[in-house]
């Protein structure tokens, strides 16, 4: 099986004259750590793309198309899409991305002639895409389907007559983030100044939400689901480790997180239940969750792989990737220890 992974800010797909440095770097772990545990399954090859402004290609177990613009990277996309047995996609939501790239190997898929076996796309339907990657109308699905996440509303930097609705601390972030990218912590009117500023002269005032901060353990958990809509694999809850002080950076985690069984299981049950909600959310999948001193909240869904993916392979001695490859394959063992990892 010939595998493609496709990781967009590393792989070439960035259009900017300079790469997002957070985002390039937890891309490139991400895309190192999945090309070495598919490359170790048997049977399996795999190929991807580097962008060459990132200089000589660390890579290894892999045959690399080194690309020199966003252009060229295009193009080889769709040159191995039409090459490939299955594609898996890294790429975040921000400006549509990873939909866009589950668009094209649609389109590749079923304009290029049949094959014996057909071409997988290891990820989620273009509409459970499009529907996790836009926080906004999640919430109101969410909340329509009574799963617990916060109030969100729509945010304008560039209105200086528009205050937060939430006389406590606030969260300002994009409508599309991927990981802390553009998060802000809004405590008094010095924080919205600043959240204003940074955030009006990056971005069209629309792409902004609103969300009450809610304190509380910062936690994640991924699920693997079969292509049939299985829950093949819900993983330990991890922790999220954040720095900075008004604008939030991910530094990577710990699991199994430090709470209770039952406040773990509570977790992983809320994780499944949005999972569930959202029709075609397949593959990998990562929840963010907050527990305060109560019921767990359901932030966002990532229908993507995450940085998490860099601890939980050290948690297991098992292959993730083998699976969701094969849903025949045995479950994962986790071993008893605690992991951490940083980004």
């Amino acid at each position: 099986m010939r595998v493609f992974v496709s990781e967009f800010v590393c792989g070439g797909g960035w259009p900017g004259a300079s790469l997002e440095t957070s985002l390039a770097r937890e891309g490139q772990a991400m895309l190192a750590a999945l090309i070495e545990d598919v490359a170790t399954i048997p049977g399996c090859d795999v190929v991807t793309t580097w962008d060459s402004r990132l200089g000589p290609c660390p890579l290894r177990y892999c045959d690399v198309r080194l690309v020199d613009s966003a252009v060229d990277e295009l193009s080889q996309f769709r040159e191995l899409i039409r090459d490939s047995d299955a594609v898996w996609v890294i790429a975040p939501e921000s400006n549509a991305e990873l939909l866009k790239r589950a668009l094209l190997f649609r389109l590749v898929n079923e304009t290029e002639s049949p094959r014996s076996s057909p071409r997988r796309f290891l990820g989620a339907s273009d509409r459970a895409i499009m529907l996790a990657s836009d926080k906004l109308p999640l919430a109101t699905w969410l909340h329509e389907r009574s799963i617990p996440t916060p109030e969100t509303r729509p945010f304008n930097p560039a209105d200086r007559q528009s205050e937060v609705h939430w006389p406590g601390p606030t969260i300002i972030k994009r409508r599309d983030g991927a990981g802390s990218q553009d998060m802000f912590l809004v405590r008094d009117g010095f924080d919205l100044w600043n959240a204003r500023h940074e955030l009006g002269r990056l971005h069209e005032p629309e792409t902004f939400i609103q969300q009450p901060f809610i304190a509380g353990n910062a936690l994640s958990v991924t699920l693997l689901i079969a292509e049939d809509g299985a829950v093949l694999e819900i993983f330990p809850v991890a922790e999220q480790h954040f720095g900075g002080e008004s604008q939030f950076k991910y530094q990577g985690g710990r699991m199994p997180a430090d709470i209770s069984p039952e406040s773990a299981l509570a977790v992983q049950q809320l994780a499944e239940r949005a999972c569930r909600a959202v029709p075609g959310l397949t593959g990998y999948v990562g929840c963010d969750i907050v527990l305060p001193n109560g019921e767990p909240i359901l932030i966002e869904i990532n229908p993507r792989l995450t940085s998490s993916y860099l601890g939980y392979r050290q948690l297991t001695d098992d292959n993730i990737p083998a699976r969701l490859l094969d849903a025949n394959a045995p479950a994962l063992r986790w071993k008893s220890e605690a992991v951490t990892f940083t980004v």
